[in-house]
């Protein structure tokens, strides 16, 4: 989206490597994959406001579903929750913005030094992507 609101940057690299990767060796399961675009679609700023239920609706698939594949894609390092539905998609992989708010966005994450490592450090079996390549 270009205009005043900004525009999603998505990394190629991960479009192009890491996730037909992941979802050609299983790392990835279909139903993870479908919810990382969804919640991609949906960044605004960073921040992902949505339930599981929405999800499910628009992927016409149960609920139940949904908690599981985002607790997949928080232990990857993918996404991250924030509060109850509240997301924040790794930056490194889209970001909603321009490059500027990209980077501000990130240096902001690395201030919470949080334990997972999140946004810099992906799951083990994504180690075969180094974090300069990926974004």
């Amino acid at each position: 989206m270009l205009g005043a609101d900004g525009y999603s940057l998505v990394s190629n690299y991960f479009l192009r490597r890491v996730l037909p990767y992941c979802l050609m060796h299983n790392i990835i399961s279909k139903l993870q994959a479908a919810v990382l675009s969804n919640m991609t679609g949906r960044q605004e700023k960073g921040k992902i406001e949505v339930t599981h239920a929405e999800i499910a609706a628009e992927l016409g698939v149960k609920r139940t579903g949904i908690g599981h594949a985002l607790d997949a894609l928080g232990e990857k390092n993918l996404i991250r929750k924030a509060k109850r539905s509240s997301y924040q998609l790794n930056p490194r992989v889209a970001c909603n913005g321009n490059g500027q708010e990209q980077h501000d966005f990130l240096a902001g994450l690395r201030t919470l030094a949080l334990e997972s490592k999140f946004p810099d450090e992906l799951a083990s079996e994504l180690s075969l992507f180094p974090r300069s390549e990926v974004g």
